[in-house]
Formats: C-alpha cells, structure tokens, sequence
C-alpha cells in the first residue's frame, strides 16, 4: 500500500514538471506585456507588489507556525482541571 502512495506522489510531480516545462512561455509574460520595464512606473508598481506579497505570506506563515508553537506548549503544559481550581480558591482563609 505504502508503494502506491510513493507511486502517485511521483505521478504529481512528473505532472507538474510536464506542465512547467510544456507551459514555461506563459511565466514570460511580465515581459511581454509590459515591454522593456526598466525604470517605467509599471515595473517599480509590480516590484512593490511583489514585495507586498511577500511580506504578506511571510506573515502568515509565521502566524501558522506560532499556533502550531502554541499548541504544542499547551500540549506539554495543559491547564489544570476547573474543579481543581475550585478547590484550590475553597482551601484558602476568606479575609
């Protein structure tokens, strides 16, 4: 069964390289729809987008990773039990 799934993770990326190498015009086309971008507003609008974008998923990705960190600290140190702290505020002298 496991060489089934190695199988088709092969598969999926056979697939994917097929389609970048048959379809790699199409990752040119900044080029050519903008024409010759050095300096152009255009080109400095897209290089800050990009770089927006970045950040972005940077962000997030930190965000996902800090509460999967979460996790597992709570994991490793849970709470203690309601009733426990129940108790623990009835065992104390009422001032």
């Amino acid at each position: 069964m496991k060489t089934h799934s190695a199988f088709r993770g092969f598969a999926l990326v056979a697939l994917a390289g097929f389609l970048a190498l048959a379809f790699n015009s199409s990752a040119m086309a900044c080029a050519a729809c903008y024409g010759d971008t050095s300096g152009s507003k255009m080109a400095n609008a897209a290089s800050v987008g990009i770089a927006v974008m970045v950040v972005i998923m940077f962000a997030m990705l930190g965000a996902v990773a800090s509460f999967g960190w979460h996790l597992a600290y709570r994991a490793k140190h849970p709470l203690p039990d309601y009733q426990e702290l129940l108790n623990e505020d009835d065992d104390k002298p009422k001032t």
